[in-house]
Formats: C-alpha cells, structure tokens, sequence
C-alpha cells in the first residue's frame, strides 16, 4: 500500500474547553475575558475554513478536473490548440495549488496524507520519468501512477515537464505517444490528490455528487482516507471547533505557522537558494517559466490566510485574523497588510524587463548580479512577513 505513515496524533489529543469561575468581583471579569476570546477564536477558525481553506481546495479540485479533461482531449486528437488548451488548464490549476500553500498542514501534511510532496516535489527525477516512459509503452495508468511511482516522477512538474518547454506549450508534434499515456496517467493521479485534499478538509458530506464520483472512482484512495486516516476526515470541522488541540489558541496558531512556514519557503528556499547557488535546476516550475507567478501566489494565500477570502486579490471576509488583529492592535494590522503587500510587489520586481526566475538565476550563474538587490529584498520581505506574524502569537495569551 502507499508509502505514507500515519501519525495518529489525535487520539491523544485533548480539548481545551472555556474555563468557568465562581469568584466574582474582579475574576468576573476574567472570565468574560476568557469565554469572549474563545468565541472569538472559534469565529476566526470557522470563517478561516469556510471562507478561505474549503473554497480554494475547490477550486483546485475542479480545476484539476478542467485539467483532466483537456489533456484526455490531447491525447484522444493530438493537436497544437489541444496541446495550448492543456497548458492553459495546467496553469489554471497551478495557481489554484500554490494559493494553498499557507495551509499545508493537517491532511496534505506528511504527518497524514503527504498530499504536498506527492503532487509538488521538486525537482524532478527526469531520468526515472523517461526510464517508466519507455519501459511501460503506454500501458501506465492513473491507479499504478499513484499508488506505485515516486513523488519525484508524477504531480504538478512532470505534466508540467511534459506540456511546456521554455515557457511555452510544447509543439504537439514533439509528444511522443508514450508521453501522451504518461501525461493522462500522471493527471489521474494528481485529480485524485486534489480532490482528497478537498474531500478531507471538506468531509465527503459537503462536496458535489460530481467531486464524490471522483473521489470513488479508486478504491485505494477511499481506503486510504476512509480506513488509514480516518482521524483527519472533515479536517476543516476538526481545526474550526478546535478538536484534538490543546486549546483554542493553539488551533488559531496553526493559521500563524502555516503562514510563517510558506513565507520561509518562499524566501529561503524557492527564492534564495537557487539564486545563491546559481542552480538552474533548482527553480520550481522553469519549465513553464511561472516560478515567479507561483511565488507571488503564496503570498496571496498569506493574505488570504490573514484576510479572509480566496483567489488572487480576493474579498475579505467580515471575520478573520485580521479583524481579530485589528481590534487588539491597529498598528500591527497595518504592519501586516504592508507586509505582504510589499512582499508581493518585490518578488515581482525580480521579473521586471519580462524576465523568468530561471533566467535571473541562469545570469548569475554566468555573472551577472544585476538582479541581486531585487531577489534580496524579495527575500527579506519574505522573512518579514514570517516575523510580523510571529507577533500575532503575543495578541493569543
């Protein structure tokens, strides 16, 4: 069965409910305080859910979908506006996964359904994938694709490997037949992922007859739930009432480190570290040339972590972190929103002159440094970000 280990973290968990005193005078006091912040972190949570996590694993799940059937289109007639159409389609459901990555706790941890590393490890094992290509013959299907193959060989970047070269749709002529059965293959899996991703923060109860018919569709991805990780299903419930954590506010924090931990990943990792090494093949998503985009789409799904509200420059929500923040500290609210506004507008800066992430990092590796400011100060926005959400934790005790 899959590789992945499941952490029963949450049977030994214990919820911290709302204390209730007898004293009066001054400790009457104290327990309005106590219930009213309760309260307040469970509308936090709630709107944080149904607001922002359960809406963009949605859209995912029927973007993948849209992905789906535009490259069984591909492979079914083999033209250059399918291959366009099919590239369009990835792109769409990329954005949708990278608007996410604030929230890459609870089910698509490693900790539980490892959802993350199986559709987006980076960077690619490109010998293994032309290796299961020429061995299979176009025999692979979704199933093996998923229960079988690495992380390395399937998920987001090796349809993305398959589709795009240097930034465009790859001429259709170039695809191979084996790659076309690789690439439907490969997707299978990947509209599986996301649709249990949405499934286990959802519950199945609350998702259309459509995404259940998907979710059904291998059994192995019902037993993997159903039976391995039965304690994480209906996720968004379990975070929104606060369900096997210690206390409200450690459940509230989930939202704070989800954010520190993308903003750290963002900068550290996608951004510096490659442009540091001068490490072409380290930049996540070069062949399409949308490493940027993808970039400054995590830290939209900062804002939208903060704000309420899903998608890029979405509406805020009536409640969220934000509004909590706002009343407790005004000036630190505005000091967030900064923040990540600034954080977006500088890690774009580093494609001014319309150029890619991979051809800023391809320069210095021959040289040229003219963009070092710009991906040091992407880079320290980043960490900025992560430390003003750090302060938020003070506002919790």
């Amino acid at each position: 069965m899959k590789k992945y280990l499941f952490k029963c973290m949450f049977t030994l968990a214990v919820m911290l409910m709302a204390v209730s005193f007898t004293s009066c005078g001054d400790d009457d006091d104290k327990e309005d305080v106590v219930v009213n912040n309760n309260e307040a972190y469970e509308n936090i949570l709630k709107s944080y859910v149904s607001a922002t996590v359960v809406p963009t694993y949605k859209a995912l799940a029927e973007a993948a979908l849209e992905m789906r059937a535009a490259n069984q289109a591909l492979k079914e007639n083999a033209t250059d506006a399918n291959m366009k159409a099919a590239s369009d389609a990835w792109i769409k459901a990329r954005i949708e996964w990278e608007l996410s990555e604030a929230f890459l706790f609870g089910p698509v941890s490693e900790d539980y359904l490892n959802i993350d590393a199986h559709i987006d490890s980076w960077p690619l094992e490109l010998e293994e994938i032309k290796k299961e290509i020429n061995q299979t013959e176009g025999e692979l299907t979704g199933e093996r694709a998923w229960q079988e193959l690495e992380d390395e060989v399937i998920g987001f970047h090796v349809t993305e490997y398959l589709l795009y070269r240097e930034g465009k749709s790859r001429p259709v002529a170039d695809l191979t037949a084996g790659e076309l059965n690789y690439l439907t293959a490969a997707t299978d899996a990947l509209v599986w992922d996301c649709v249990l991703a949405y499934v286990a923060w959802a519950g199945e109860e609350n998702v259309s007859a459509e995404i259940k018919a998907v979710y059904r569709e291998n059994a192995d991805i019902v037993h993997f739930l159903e039976d391995q990780n039965a304690g994480i299903k209906n996720f968004g419930n379990r975070l929104s009432t606060a369900d096997s954590y210690s206390s409200w506010e450690s459940a509230v924090e989930e939202i704070i480190d989800g954010v520190k931990d993308i903003a750290d990943e963002v900068g550290a990792t996608k951004i510096e570290s490659p442009y540091s090494n001068g490490r072409v093949e380290d930049v996540e998503s070069w062949y399409s040339w949308h490493s940027l985009d993808d970039y400054a789409n995590n830290i939209y799904s900062i804002k939208n972590a903060y704000l309420g509200g899903t998608g890029v420059e979405g509406s805020p929500a009536s409640i969220s972190l934000s509004t909590f923040v706002k009343e407790k500290d005004a000036s630190l609210d505005t000091e967030i929103r900064d923040k990540i506004e600034d954080c977006i507008r500088k890690i774009k800066a580093i494609g001014d002159g319309g150029l890619s992430f991979y051809k800023v990092v391809e320069a210095k590796k021959n040289g040229d440094t003219s963009k070092q400011e710009a991906v040091g100060a992407a880079v320290d926005a980043c960490t900025a970000v992560g430390e003003s959400f750090e302060k938020i934790k003070e506002l919790l005790k």
